[in-house]
């Protein structure tokens, strides 16, 4: 089969497609996110319309930005409208919030009047991953024996709290989170919202989470046991009693006696919180109570309260918890859900399911995830940054509305003690007061020492004493823009760009890397990590790596793979039916998981002209396991031979014959190459040596196509059609 170079897709592609994904939803959800924004007495209410967001042409062209060491950037205005509810008045106007930086055509930013690249990072995507971890309790010959399995599930989010559901050696099943103690699982599952007859009724194995409970003696510490017996008496007094308690069936829970059944479904689900919000504060309390003697405050009523408030500001907050898109198609995909792509936040049925699931992984019936598998991988491209610090800069931003909103307040009500008693200037009286400086203020930066509080009132308020601000006073640049230059200029993943040949360049455009923040760390990294996958053919390119401690961690994207919404990587595929090649069907792109059940033949492979691939048996790849079947089994076929090796390798030549070794320190030696002054053709070329040329923006494109008629040093002239309509 021959190399279908007219169908690569374009090599920049990966960059601006990001960015115009931004443009087009990222920065309009972050906005939502954000609205409306309140004063704490809900009078005030500052309401953004993104979908109307303007952006102003730049300032500075590309070329102009580099030359005068400027920002190529465009201004953001976004529509606001600001409600008085106590006056029912409704202002509305277009306001600053920042300058967006631009992508150029070649798919890097000018910052400061030099080219910046935002490499795409792979990391482990958000959602519920099942684990094992097996260690042994006596180092000898039959260590196999005695090895002890742990399992674990861990839900993991774009923004917020990492919740880990686990079982120890004890086969005790906690709740973990980060810098707080185990909390147990049961607790846990009540404080989210659910009874005791959903729990029972939706595991398979109930019997499998209360036995957790019935041995109080192991569940808590000796400290732990003496401080919450009473409340753990008086939640669940039924579990004292082993003899009340009798499991007949996996899935009902039967009772001696008809009223031990309702006493016992009647339980409200906040008597639980207190449980979870001294388990989370134990030790903290109990080392200040053997230190300074003091007896611990138990009113369940105050302890429900903060243990609401600890479960919502954790996992239901949308502000503080974010799961993201993927994670939620990712929730919804494994625990077979039906939730709206809408709830970002973790649910209690979320938590319910995937502790069924991890039951059923420790019986043996579900296994471990492959944390290595592109399925479980994501690509967080260069719009995911710039809208992460888009969300940074509007989150600061608010917090400095609020501010301004509660100083405003305390200024009103000052000012109009003021006008009655006809008190000196209201500047000295603050400054006296040591309440507030007046000079943080956007409203009061005109008012001199000497402004009497008569004339600030004049300036501050309209006919029958109504205030009205104005929607200036509420909003600065400086939080959006602050969050931006932090990124470009500090963040590891926005590096100078490499600048040294076009290959140089669109393949540190096309860069792969799990380190920087959210990743791995390359001191820390194991083999497992930095190895070649079986996912990785046609995605990944197993020959161009760096040498040292960077090995396996930075790799470049294959040249016919794309990233799609979801951050999945997809490579293209021919679709093969009873033994023809559809090659006129066009393009089956399939991510990781789509390929896993596929039997796919090699892109070399020898076609007749009416499409049909060669009589008898054929090899073919199931995911990493190679067989050869006949022709009517194969489900797709290669769409080129260079379809798993990157663009720097696919430009060696009789690639097959050489070292891995070798092929690799070729590859990245050609991206150290000074380009020649007149350059020239190569004698040994493979064929895409153009399109890398032209795909990276060095030559120049010619705005239509047509016939070239002329060509100089100084000029083409191109002829080109003229379409009647």
């Amino acid at each position: 089969m021959s190399i279908e170079k007219y169908f690569i897709p374009n090599f920049m592609e990966l960059q601006t497609k990001s960015f115009q994904r931004f443009l087009k939803n990222g920065l309009i959800e972050e906005l939502n996110n954000r609205n409306p924004i309140t004063n704490i007495q809900k009078d005030l209410e500052l309401l953004f319309y993104p979908e109307y967001y303007k952006l102003c042409p730049p300032r500075w062209t590309s070329r102009d930005a580099i030359l005068q060491s400027k920002t190529y950037s465009c201004r953001l205005y976004v529509p606001v409208q600001l409600t008085n509810r106590k006056t029912k008045q409704i202002q509305f106007k277009w306001v600053l919030l920042g300058d967006i930086p631009l992508m150029s055509k070649r798919g890097h930013f000018i910052v400061n009047g030099a080219a910046r690249v935002i490499i795409n990072q792979i990391v482990r995507g958000p959602g519920l991953y099942f684990s094992e971890i097996e260690y042994n309790i006596n180092y000898s010959k039959n260590s196999n024996k005695n090895a002890i399995r742990r399992y674990s599930a861990e839900f993991i989010s774009m923004r917020g709290t990492w919740l880990r559901l686990s079982i120890d050696k004890k086969k005790i099943m906690w709740a973990e989170l980060k810098k707080t103690p185990k909390i147990p699982l049961m607790w846990f599952l009540l404080a989210m919202g659910l009874n005791e007859k959903i729990i029972f009724q939706s595991l398979t194995n109930p019997m499998r989470l209360l036995n957790n409970y019935l041995n109080l003696n192991n569940l808590l510490s000796p400290t732990m046991s003496e401080l919450n017996l009473d409340i753990f008496d008086s939640n669940f007094p039924l579990l004292k009693n082993k003899e009340n308690l009798k499991i007949n069936k996996p899935f009902v829970a039967t009772f001696s006696n008809a009223n031990t059944i309702k006493q016992y479904y009647n339980l409200e689900k906040e008597e639980a919180i207190p449980y979870i919000n001294s388990s989370t504060k134990a030790f903290e309390v109990i080392y200040s109570t053997l230190i300074n003697n003091k007896k611990i405050n138990k009113d369940s009523k105050l302890l429900a309260k903060q243990g609401r408030k600890w479960i919502f500001k954790k996992f239901m907050n949308p502000r503080t918890y974010d799961l993201g898109l993927h994670g939620r198609l990712s929730l919804n995909k494994k625990l077979s859900l039906s939730l709206p792509l809408s709830q970002r936040t973790l649910t209690m049925y979320d938590v319910l399911l995937a502790t069924d699931q991890l039951i059923r992984v420790e019986q043996g019936l579900l296994d471990t995830d492959d944390i290595d598998h592109l399925k479980n991988r994501r690509v967080r491209t260069s719009s995911d940054f710039i809208q992460m610090q888009i969300a940074l800069g509007l989150l600061r931003l608010e917090k400095s509305i609020r501010d301004k909103f509660q100083n405003l307040s305390f200024i009103l009500e000052k000012s109009s003690y003021f006008s009655k008693n006809q008190q000196p200037g209201i500047t000295n009286w603050i400054d006296r007061q040591n309440k507030i400086n007046l000079s943080n203020l956007d409203l009061t930066k005109s008012l001199k020492s000497t402004t009497s509080a008569n004339q600030f009132l004049n300036l501050t308020y309209k006919k029958k004493n109504v205030f009205v601000p104005q929607i200036r006073y509420f909003f600065s640049t400086k939080p959006l823009n602050g969050a931006l230059r932090e990124f470009f200029g500090t963040n590891p993943l926005s590096q100078f760009m490499d600048q040294i040949n076009p290959l140089a360049e669109i393949t540190h455009k096309r860069r792969l890397t799990s380190l920087g923040p959210g990743g791995v760390s390359r001191d820390t990294a194991t083999m497992a990590i930095r190895g070649i996958h079986p996912t990785h053919y046609g995605r990944i390119c197993p020959v161009e790596t760096p040498e040292g401690k960077n090995a396996g961690l930075v790799s470049s994207l294959t040249t016919f793979a794309r990233v799609n919404y979801e951050g999945l990587i997809q490579t293209p595929f021919y679709k093969v039916y009873k033994g023809q090649v559809q090659k006129h069907s066009g393009f089956f792109y399939l991510t990781a998981e789509q390929e896993e059940k596929s039997i796919i033949a090699a892109g070399d492979l020898n076609i007749f002209k009416t499409g049909f691939l060669q009589k008898g048996f054929i090899p073919v790849r199931k995911l990493d396991e190679f067989t050869k079947v006949s022709r009517n089994n194969i489900n797709f076929i290669c769409v080129s031979p260079i379809q798993m090796i990157s663009i720097a390798t696919s430009l060696v030549p009789f690639l097959e014959h050489d070292d891995a070794n070798r092929a690799l320190m070729g590859a990245n030696m050609q991206r150290q190459a000074v380009p020649l002054l007149r350059s020239e053709q190569a004698i040994v070329g493979t064929g895409i040596e153009a399109r890398i040329i032209s795909d990276s923006g060095h030559v120049v494109h010619a705005k239509t196509g047509g016939f070239v008629r002329y060509v100089s040093g100084r000029k083409i002239i191109i002829y080109k059609f003229l379409y009647s309509s």
